[in-house]
């Protein structure tokens, strides 16, 4: 089973700590794919890859996603389940 597993991602700022237990926590369950998402996520993204157990990571970067409101974020993943 793929997972598909949010990061904490804070004005650009990955948590390393929280994301990285948290893929911890899901990789018995298959194949992790994190995402970064935010106002501003591609260093976040970058370093979030550097975690054991990631097998991929995508980015998005928009304003609406800066806020880190529920609405926008559930679009993005949404837009993401076909791939």
């Amino acid at each position: 089973m793929a997972v598909l597993l949010l990061a904490e991602v804070t004005d650009g700022a990955l948590s390393m700590d929280a994301t990285a237990k948290a893929v911890t926590a899901a990789k018995s369950l298959g194949d992790i794919t994190v995402l970064a998402c935010g106002g501003s996520a591609a260093d976040a993204g970058a370093e979030a890859a550097t975690i054991d157990g990631v097998s991929k990571v995508l980015v998005a970067e928009d304003a609406t996603l800066g806020h880190r409101l529920a609405e926008s974020t559930a679009a993005l993943i949404v837009s993401l389940a076909g791939d």
